[in-house]
């Protein structure tokens, strides 16, 4: 594992990167319905589980693309079987942003801040 990492909003040592009255809408909403709903289950997932659970979703994920050559196109199945496995990842990176206390939306913000001049002129 690398050492190597950037502090998003160093500046500020993370306080811009919290869900706050700044934060969308859409995405306070989300964060709200999926901890009620996980409070209504009396789930009580610790971070490093649910880091697990994100890795298993991820590579669930990626076993569909497992025998496919690159550029294949997906089935209708194979992406409906996709987008249910995303959502899946979204629910535990956002459950994991509701323990936290973080905006995924700003967090990500701030990644691009970070990843900009490592990729300008770059393009794949």
């Amino acid at each position: 594992m690398s050492k190597d990492f950037h502090e998003l909003d160093a500046a500020h040592h993370g306080a811009k990167l919290h869900l706050d009255e700044d934060s969308a809408p859409a995405i306070r909403e989300t964060v709200a319905a999926l901890v009620a709903d996980r409070d209504e289950r009396g789930w009580t997932h610790h971070l490093k589980n649910l880091a697990t659970a994100l890795n298993v979703e991820a590579a669930e994920v990626l076993e569909i693309f497992t025998w496919k050559d690159v550029g294949e196109p997906l089935s209708e199945a194979e992406t409906a079987h996709v987008a249910e496995e995303l959502a899946d990842v979204l629910i535990y990176v956002f459950d994991m942003c509701a323990k936290l206390d973080l905006d995924p939306l700003k967090l990500i913000a701030a990644k691009q801040v970070i990843n900009a001049p490592r990729h300008r002129g770059q393009r794949s």
